[in-house]
């Protein structure tokens, strides 16, 4: 989905698996990177991807030529493309409001095309992995007290956990 500070969507059954956000096209249908702000120390910096930044404006980022949803698992929404000339010297926030509530349309849609083809896991491989996890929790807390019950030597901290599937 890209870095930088920006604000993310989610929802309270797929959580950060389906995050989404509004991304910005480039007229030349390519992703813009982040826009690093310096700390006026310039010991520190803040990378920004929020889509109001990329107003073409010397303290932003370069001009979006489109905003589109994004979503963590990769998946994009169609571009919807900004009438600069339209909103003019109002805020790109303002004006281009109308633009983001599409894009969060389409990744409403997108989440309940996930909602659909999503298969609940039974509650007793649900049960299984939930010991299998913390199994897993006890083995690193082993071999990081320097026990090295993961096959490691003492003091290691690696461990391999294989899942086979059946024939």
């Amino acid at each position: 989905m890209g870095e930088g500070e920006r604000e993310t969507w989610t929802t309270e059954e797929f959580g950060s698996s389906h995050a989404g956000a509004v991304g910005v096209l480039l007229a030349d249908d390519t992703v813009p990177a982040p826009v690093v702000f310096l700390n006026s120390s310039g010991s520190d910096s803040r990378s920004v991807s929020e889509w109001t930044i990329y107003d073409g404006e010397p303290h932003g980022g370069p001009r979006a030529a489109a905003l589109r949803w994004v979503c963590s698992c990769a998946w994009t929404g169609p571009g919807h493309t900004i009438d600069w000339d339209e909103i003019a010297d109002r805020e790109a926030e303002v004006a281009g409001g109308g633009l983001a509530s599409a894009c969060y349309g389409d990744w409403d849609t997108h989440i309940g095309e996930v909602a659909r083809s999503a298969v609940p896991v039974p509650e007793t491989i649900s049960g299984l992995l939930d010991q299998l996890e913390q199994e897993i929790e006890k083995l690193g807390k082993d071999a990081s007290a320097g026990r090295g019950t993961c096959g490691a030597p003492s003091g290691g901290a690696r461990c391999t956990v294989r899942v086979l599937a059946g024939p």
